[in-house]
C-alpha cells in the first residue's frame, strides 16, 4: 500500500491513499502519457484501478458505490450545470460531493463564473473545451470542432482562461490532433484528449467504448476503441436468462419443481399428528 499509493487527506479532510494527487499530475505533463475512463458503475470502477488505469471520471448518480469500489485511484465527478441556478447551488453540490471523496470536480459546460467561484474553495476542476454535447447547438451539432482556424483560436482562448482560474486539466473532445498537439505545448494545464489524437497528455474513453456495449446506440463512436464485446455476451446472457426461465415455468407445470431434495421433511409420525389436529379444529374440537 505505501509503495503503490501516496497518503493523503481528501477534500473532506478524510486519510486515505491515491496513486495520484493534483501536484503529481501537473509534474507528470510531458513525462509520463496518463489514461481516464468514465465508469458508471462500481464493477467498472474495481476493475479499472485493478487494470492500473490512472484516473476515473463519473457523475454524481452512482458516486458513493464507485468511491468505495475504487479507494485509491483519483477520481473526478461531473455535475449538471442544469440543476442548479446559482453559483451558490452548485457550492453545496460540490461540497456534497467532496464529503464522497472526490479528487476533482468536472466543470462541463458551466458558466464561466461558477467555475471561478468554485476554484475559490481550492477544490481542483477539471475544464471541457471543444466539442462538448450539451452546447452542440452553437456548434453546429455532434461533429468534430476546431477545423478552421477561428473555432480552434476560440478554443485555445477557452483553455487559457481555464487555466487562469486554476483549473488543472482540461478536456478536450473531437478537436483535430495537430491543433491538439499546438494547445498542450501552450498549457500548463494537463489536456485530455477523447477523439482530439494521440497528442494529449492524458488519453480519455468511455468504459462503454472500450467493453463494446452501448446505452444509446450500437456503434463505437469513430474516435473510440472497443477491446471486448460485451454486447454479444450480454444478448447471449439475456438468451440464457430466458431459457432458464422457460424451463422453471415447465418443471413447475409438470411437477418436477420442487422436487424432494427441494423440500422440506418432517417426521411421518409428526405429519399423522397434525392431520389429527385439523379433524378435531374441524370438528370444533380443542
Amino acid at each position: 500500500m505505501l509503495k503503490k499509493y501516496k497518503k493523503i487527506y481528501s477534500l473532506a479532510h478524510q486519510a486515505g491513499y491515491r496513486n495520484y494527487t493534483v501536484r503529481d499530475l501537473l509534474e507528470l505533463k510531458g513525462k509520463k502519457k496518463l489514461t481516464q475512463i468514465n465508469v458508471v458503475s462500481a464493477n467498472e470502477a474495481a476493475a479499472a484501478e485493478i487494470a492500473g488505469i490512472d484516473l476515473l471520471i463519473t457523475g454524481a448518480d452512482n458516486l458513493k458505490a464507485i468511491r468505495e469500489a475504487a479507494p485509491n485511484t483519483f477520481l473526478t465527478c461531473g455535475i449538471k450545470y442544469t440543476e442548479h441556478e446559482s453559483k451558490e447551488s452548485i457550492a453545496k453540490k460540490c461540497f456534497e460531493l467532496v464529503e464522497l471523496g472526490v479528487d476533482s470536480i468536472h466543470t462541463n459546460s458551466w458558466n464561466i463564473n461558477f467555475i471561478k467561484y468554485i476554484s475559490e474553495f481550492n477544490i481542483p476542476l477539471q475544464g471541457h473545451v471543444g466539442f462538448v454535447p450539451m452546447m452542440s447547438t452553437w456548434t453546429g451539432g455532434v461533429k468534430p470542432v476546431g477545423k478552421t482556424s477561428r473555432e480552434a483560436i476560440k478554443i485555445f482562448k477557452d483553455i487559457k482562461e481555464l487555466e487562469k482560474i486554476g483549473c488543472w486539466a482540461v478536456e478536450v473532445e473531437c478537436v483535430p490532433k495537430d491543433v491538439l498537439a499546438e494547445m498542450t505545448q501552450q498549457t500548463k494545464m494537463l489536456t485530455v484528449s477523447i477523439g482530439s489524437g494521440i497528442k494529449g497528455d492524458v488519453q480519455f474513453l468511455f468504459a462503454e467504448d472500450i467493453l463494446g456495449y452501448h446505452h444509446s446506440s450500437t456503434v463505437t463512436p469513430r474516435h473510440a476503441k472497443s477491446y471486448c464485446n460485451f454486447n454479444k455476451i450480454y444478448n447471449n446472457m439475456q438468451k440464457e436468462r430466458i431459457d432458464a426461465f422457460q424451463k422453471f415455468q415447465l418443471d413447475v407445470e409438470t411437477n418436477k419443481f420442487p422436487s424432494i431434495r427441494h423440500s422440506i421433511i418432517a417426521k411421518k409420525e409428526e405429519v399423522n399428528k397434525f392431520k389429527k389436529l385439523l379433524v378435531n379444529l374441524k370438528n370444533g374440537n380443542k
